[in-house]
């Protein structure tokens, strides 16, 4: 499972001094935020990204111009796309509304515009769509429209489409598949995806928070020393936690060239941790879709 690095922020493109290659290997760009907004050309954020990574996902962008009430012109991100060669996979123009037959005619539009785009198919979309994608012999296909849904309902709703389309008799992916905006962890971990993006690592840290892998589990660790946790000795603040599990993050925290006391303090190091817990969660990707877990294929 490859995980791209949604959002944005300062201390990725500003002049925080940090070696970023050292946490991150993939992002994502939002086509609206890196190129509609600013003379349809790569906006200086996106080369900074690159110079990062090679690995740059292009998204359209739509749901976010949806919701500043924007409409993204077609033609213009079709000329946006073959302005460059530095992405790894672009997604479709998808229409964010729910109309499925536009957002068809727009993946159909962008190809015979010699844009190798990939289709995007939503929560609540007839799976009539999702079978078209397939019959037509797309080997990569996006899942949306999924940030806006509960995890109770995305969990019913993705087990349902994995089960019925996308895995084969043994439980593999039959496609590549790429979640956008997936925010919940065990989300990511309970489909074969091929590819995911989250901006979780980003608001984790807004909130004062760092997330660590311990004993097989991902574990919401409080760390700014402004939190009510520091004061509170029943909560998992980081100053809180037994002697040997504050051992075990010092290490990790240290291994990444920065110290547990600058994550209490500024965003900029917490951003740093999530990074990278984020980018290793790709080597605990399953590969293959269980049947036998709870609540499928009941009668």
């Amino acid at each position: 499972m490859k995980v791209y690095l949604a959002g944005e922020r300062e201390s990725l493109i500003g002049e925080f001094d940090y070696d970023w290659k050292k946490a991150i290997r993939r992002m994502l760009c939002s086509y609206y935020y890196s190129g509609a907004l600013l003379n349809n050309v790569p906006t200086k954020d996106v080369w900074k990204k690159h110079d990062i990574t090679t690995d740059l996902f292009l998204d359209s962008g739509a749901f976010s111009a949806m919701t500043k009430g924007v409409k993204i012109d077609i033609d213009a991100f079709a000329e946006y796309i073959h302005s460059n060669d530095i992405w790894t996979c672009v997604s479709n123009l998808d229409d964010t509304t729910g109309k499925s037959q536009v957002t068809y005619d727009n993946q159909k539009t962008l190809e015979s515009l010699g844009c190798g785009v990939c289709p995007v198919f939503h929560a609540r979309e007839d799976p009539k769509w999702l079978r078209k994608y397939l019959d037509e012999g797309y080997d990569y296909i996006f899942i949306g429209g999924m940030v806006r849904e509960s995890t109770k309902f995305l969990t019913a709703w993705l087990d349902d489409i994995w089960s019925h389309y996308l895995i084969n008799p043994d439980g593999t992916p039959r496609v590549k598949v790429h979640g956008f905006g997936l925010t919940t962890v065990d989300l990511m971990f309970r489909y074969p995806w091929y590819s995911v993006d989250s901006s979780t690592w980003l608001m984790t840290g807004v909130f004062g928070n760092c997330i660590f892998r311990l004993n097989g589990r991902y574990v919401n660790i409080p760390f700014s020393k402004d939190s009510p946790r520091a004061r509170d000795i029943k909560s998992r603040h980081f100053l809180n936690l037994s002697k040997e599990e504050r051992e075990i993050i010092t290490k990790e925290v240290e291994a990444l060239g920065i110290t547990v006391e600058s994550c209490m303090f500024d965003y900029k190091y917490r951003d740093i941790v999530n990074a990278h817990t984020f980018q290793d969660m790709e080597l605990f990707g399953v590969p293959e879709f269980i049947k036998q877990q709870r609540g499928l294929f009941d009668a």
